[in-house]
Parts: C-alpha cells; sequence; structure tokens
C-alpha cells in the first residue's frame, strides 16, 4: 500500500492506493458544502479484483488518516447514476448514514469512534 500525503494551503489531500485499488480523502481547514469537513472519493477497484476486501482496507485506511488527524467524521458521496446500488447498501453496512438524499444520490456519513 502507498499513502502519499499532500498539505496544501487550505487543505490536506491523501492518496492511498495498492496494486489493485485506489482512494482519495480530502481534510479540509473549514466546513465544507456537505456539512462537514473530510470528504472520501475516487474510491475504485479493478473489477477481476472486486469481491475480495480490497476496497474495505483502503476504506478503513482513509478513515484512520482522517481520525489521527484530528476529524470526528467522513463523508462520501454516492451517485445513482454512476455507482449500482449494492454499493450504497455496501456503505451502509460499514456503518455510513444517509445524511442527505436527493434524486441522483445521497451525502454518506460516518462517525469516526
Amino acid at each position: 500500500m502507498i499513502i502519499q500525503r499532500q498539505v496544501w494551503y487550505d487543505y490536506t489531500k491523501y492518496l492511498i492506493v495498492n496494486e489493485y485499488c485506489a482512494v482519495q480523502l480530502e481534510l479540509c481547514n473549514k466546513e465544507q458544502w456537505y456539512g462537514g469537513s473530510a470528504f472520501i472519493y475516487g474510491l475504485y477497484v479493478c473489477p477481476l479484483y472486486r469481491g475480495k476486501k480490497h476496497a474495505e482496507i483502503l476504506l478503513d485506511q482513509a478513515e484512520f488518516c482522517a481520525k489521527r488527524d484530528g476529524y470526528k467524521a467522513v463523508f462520501l458521496e454516492w451517485e445513482k447514476k454512476t455507482t449500482p446500488e449494492w454499493v450504497l447498501e455496501w456503505y451502509l453496512r460499514l456503518g455510513y448514514e444517509k445524511v442527505k438524499s436527493t434524486t441522483g444520490g445521497c451525502i454518506l456519513k460516518k462517525e469516526l469512534i
């Protein structure tokens, strides 16, 4: 696993990758449009390696980085037009909760305990 930390003017970005998948985490210095300041996005797993817990491992690492940096919750967005319904159900099983719904998807939040 490779974790790259990029520190910018008003946010920090983590790029977390392994040979099968990748995810990004953006940690902002102030609250953003989604109601928080830690946002996970760009989670992708090569199709041949789906269903083997690779995504869960990277998601756990992104959550760990946010918690270590002092964030109390992380957010992500699920979009109906680009992501299957089973992915939303998977996020819910991992402890994410819907905090805002639209006709095209929803914003999910997970408290970092």
